[in-house]
């Protein structure tokens, strides 16, 4: 079945050409042609445009403008378009009516991922046909108007699908705008080093950003925005990375919507596409970063980056993922009840294998093997800082899942505010005590601050004064791990509930 022959598709291409499409398209016209002009102005009257020096220079200046205009349509119109939409069906029925027709899964995500977004796609296709314009008057090279629409489109496309899966699990509009912003707002923290950093090729910002500077802006005057990202050294061009990356989170992602639309009940993620996709992030993400160090950290090349905690925000950007990814693979107690009866699951060892926490294991495994680039020749000292890390990682990847399954074990629906009140009390309570106190001493004993305070004191050359303080973070994921082991034994007693419940 084609495009053109999807009920659904065509369901949404009629409710959007019904709405109206025409003042978006004359909308996007006009911002297209007033950009147009104001090269064609600057073509008949350059003097009175002073901040030009060239005919390239005020051609990539107008080009900047009508592709920033036609992302911003096409990056958050799009997913907040579908995700609305979606989300609006699925409280009206009309997803689960059309669950029950004769399509596919795939066919009806299609439908939803292409139909609802008609009018941002007209509104982009006008702009980029004025970038066109402006890109041939300004004598810009055609592969910059090219390769920034073929990224842009496909972000598009990512964004897209990204917003029929949040639709589909979170079942709130406002949820899936949530994590657009989360999205945004994690793209311009990753800004101040735009090539070590993965969200800026997820998102393509610096691919696109280093098209301009290779084709026009010099590189001394912006190094950071300059020449290939290195992965483990190797050289890749940015748009091949950016464009990677979006194909194999996309792969997922569709299998993810797939099983969802299939059966809501089951798990988003089999336990091998967690593991897989998070270790393409973890050693992508390591990989960009090893060039500074090239194995040797904290004693790699002299300089600002050697001095910025970049190591300390991937570690923080490696927790949140682990978190979204645990939570996302923890199965319903609902559903494991239902595999007992109809499996004659008994043990505890066969839950164990099916809950997040075995997960959090190999997670953690993961990490520490591509962790352990960053370390392979460095001096003996340095090591305590890695035992630190993943110890760190470690009990918080297993204090997570253990009080995620508990909670929800124990209090049922109400699990996620209890699951929020202990994070509360185990990460952010040491922070508010040291404001209160006046000791930062207490903040190391945040769940989630070990491992930074060792990556951040790892500036620190002398070893010698170090020793103490990273044996006492030792002594602290060491206090961390006896907690997690407290959680284990409730959440022990309370799966032997269950199944005693299920015999």
């Amino acid at each position: 079945m084609n495009l053109n022959q999807n009920p659904i598709f065509l369901t949404q291409k009629r409710l959007v050409h019904r709405s109206g499409i025409l003042a978006a398209v004359l909308l996007a016209a006009l911002v297209g042609l007033s950009l147009l002009a104001g090269l064609v102005s600057y073509l008949v009257e350059p003097q009175y445009f002073s901040s030009f020096q060239s005919l390239r220079d005020a051609g990539i200046i107008f080009y900047a403008w009508t592709l920033g205009i036609e992302s911003l349509i096409l990056v958050f119109g799009v997913f907040g378009r579908i995700a609305r939409v979606l989300a609006e069906e699925r409280k009206a029925g009309l997803w689960d009516s059309n669950r029950l027709t004769p399509l596919k899964p795939g066919q009806l995500i299609i439908g939803y991922w292409f139909g609802p977004a008609l009018r941002e796609f007209y509104m982009g296709v006008i702009l980029a046909a004025t970038g066109l314009a402006v890109v041939l008057l300004g004598r810009l090279p055609f592969t910059l108007w090219l390769e920034t629409q073929v990224l842009a489109f496909c972000s598009a496309a990512f964004l897209g699908l990204l917003a029929v899966l949040a639709a589909i699990v979170l079942q709130k509009p406002q949820n899936g705008i949530g994590l657009l912003i989360v999205i945004f707002f994690s793209q311009i923290a990753s800004m101040v080093v735009p090539k070590f950093f993965i969200t800026n090729f997820i998102l393509p910002v610096y691919a696109i950003g280093t098209l301009f500077v290779d084709n026009v802006i010099s590189y001394n005057q912006t190094p950071d925005w300059a020449g290939p990202p290195h992965v483990f050294s190797l050289p890749i061009y940015p748009m091949l990375l950016s464009l990677g990356l979006q194909l194999v989170t996309g792969i997922f992602l569709w299998r993810m919507a797939v099983r969802k639309t299939a059966n809501p009940f089951q798990s988003s993620f089999f336990r091998w596409e967690a593991i897989a996709l998070f270790a393409v992030y973890v050693f992508v993400q390591q990989g960009l970063l090893w060039g500074i160090w090239c194995g040797r950290f904290p004693q790699g090349i002299s300089g600002f980056y050697q001095e910025t905690p970049l190591l300390s925000f991937a570690y923080f950007g490696t927790m949140i993922l682990a978190m979204a990814i645990l939570a996302a693979s923890s199965p319903q107690p609902e559903s494991m009840r239902l595999n007992a009866l109809r499996l004659g699951i008994r043990t505890l060892g066969a839950v164990f294998f099916r809950s997040s926490v075995s997960l959090a294991l190999i997670l953690t495994f993961v990490v520490a093997a591509a962790l352990l680039t960053q370390f392979l020749y460095s001096p003996a000292g340095s090591w305590e800082i890695y035992l630190i890390v993943i110890g760190n990682l470690l009990a918080f990847c297993l204090i997570f899942s253990l009080l995620l399954e508990y909670c929800r074990l124990r209090h049922k629906r109400r699990g996620a505010g209890f699951v929020a009140v202990w994070l509360f009390v185990l990460c952010v309570l040491p922070f508010i005590f040291a404001a209160v106190f006046g000791n930062v001493d207490f903040i190391k004993f945040s769940l989630i601050s070990p491992g930074f305070a060792a990556l951040v004191a790892s500036n620190d050359q002398d070893w010698n004064s170090l020793s103490g303080s990273l044996n006492l973070l030792l002594g602290i994921d060491f206090g961390h791990l006896l907690i997690a082991g407290l959680f284990f034994i409730g959440w022990w007693n309370e799966w032997k509930k269950l199944l005693a419940r299920a015999a």
